[in-house]
């Protein structure tokens, strides 16, 4: 993504998880190409996979 997204320290990854996924889309349905818009959501996907591995090892 263009920018960080920042989350509140204590948000859930639920809930973090929740706000990837909704700026992304906003940011892809903006996107000025097609492949603006993939690259939005393929850096969403990373990101997603990111937090459901830092939940895991938490978790453990």
């Amino acid at each position: 993504m263009a920018h960080q997204l920042t989350f509140q320290i204590g948000s859930s990854n639920t809930e973090v998880i929740h706000e990837v996924v909704q700026h992304a889309l906003r940011s892809a349905a903006t996107a000025s190409t097609t492949n603006g818009a993939i690259d939005v959501l393929g850096q969403a996907l990373l990101e997603v996979e990111r937090l459901a591995a830092h939940t895991t090892v938490l978790t453990h």
